[in-house]
């Protein structure tokens, strides 16, 4: 498989089940403006107004998946509506489904804690007292198997908008490198909003991740890999060792509380953003891509050229709004 023709993933073929394709740009208004903007903030708005927490406690991680729910609903709608092809196309096809999502669970879950015992050992991190009002140790142990429930309603509702459908719509309509790249730099620059673009570190470890998801997901054909990767590394992220997860405090129920010491490099440890803006978790994940990327070109050889011409003109064939 190669970058420059995506179209011999199955992820992307299922794309072509649309009987009204989406054009590339209005696919990302509607994935960013509608999906993430307006639903997250309705969903957001009624939790609000009913009085539940949106803050970090247990309650408030429970409303945050709730909000990617809105947004994953938001956006099945318009697939399943509007361009009158099955939910499952987005990329949740295919045998063996939890084996793949756990695998990939493990290998987020891996690196996070890899990313914590370097940063430990290099002295940027450091074990400290549980803040107040939080739950931690063993007592937190039985709500943070809970929440891998909500971390993977947000983690995957992130893929299935940035690796799934984005590159899907994209890899029809554009070359290859563009419609795989761009989204990586969306994904990246949505994460970095709240802290003003202020942590160009963060910035470049957010697309390499996204670049590595992505290799993942068109080498595997599906989502289900992808999605445990994110989930493992938000879920031990957040509320296994108490981090902040791309700039948001960390969440109250941890099973262990670790920080960054007095005497920690923010470029080093992350600081206040989490072990995201870290130049460790840089060379962990630039490996991990170098491997995906191996991974990747291992997978099947693209389309010839008989069958992209007929991609292209069944493709031609139907209306593009």
């Amino acid at each position: 498989m190669q970058l420059n023709n995506l179209q011999a993933s199955p992820i992307v073929a299922w794309a072509r089940e649309a009987r009204r394709p989406t054009q590339w740009w209005l696919a990302y208004v509607y994935g960013i403006v509608v999906c993430i903007i307006i639903a997250g903030a309705i969903v957001s708005g009624i939790a609000s107004s009913i009085g539940f927490n949106l803050g970090t406690s247990l309650g408030g991680q429970v409303v945050e998946g709730f909000t990617f729910l809105g947004t994953f609903l938001a956006l099945a709608a318009w697939v399943r509506f509007k361009e009158g092809r099955p939910v499952s196309s987005l990329g949740f096809r295919g045998t063996g489904v939890l084996q793949r999502f756990a695998v990939g669970l493990g290998i987020g879950a891996g690196l996070l804690t890899l990313t914590v015992l370097i940063l430990l050992a290099l002295g940027q991190y450091t074990v400290v007292p549980p803040s107040p009002g939080s739950t931690v140790g063993w007592a937190a142990l039985v709500p943070t198997l809970l929440l891998a429930i909500i971390w993977t309603v947000q983690s995957s509702t992130e893929e299935t908008i940035m690796r799934g459908y984005f590159i899907q719509v994209g890899a029809l309509q554009l070359p290859g490198w563009v419609a795989f790249v761009v989204p990586a730099l969306v994904f990246s620059g949505l994460h970095l909003t709240q802290v003003g673009f202020s942590e160009p570190i963060a910035a470049l470890n957010i697309v390499l991740f996204a670049l590595f998801a992505g290799l993942i997901m068109l080498r595997q054909g599906s989502l289900w890999m992808a999605c445990g990767a994110h989930t493992g590394w938000n879920w031990f992220q957040g509320n296994v060792f108490g981090l902040p997860v791309s700039g948001n405090p960390p969440p109250d129920t941890v099973v262990f509380s670790v920080a960054p010491s007095p005497s920690a490099q923010h470029w080093l440890s992350g600081g206040t953003f989490g072990p995201e803006g870290s130049l460790v978790v840089m060379v962990l994940w630039g490996v991990s891509l170098v491997l995906a990327y191996r991974y990747f070109r291992a997978g099947p050889a693209s389309t010839s050229a008989g069958s992209q011409a007929a991609v292209e003109t069944d493709t031609a064939s139907r209306p593009v709004a």
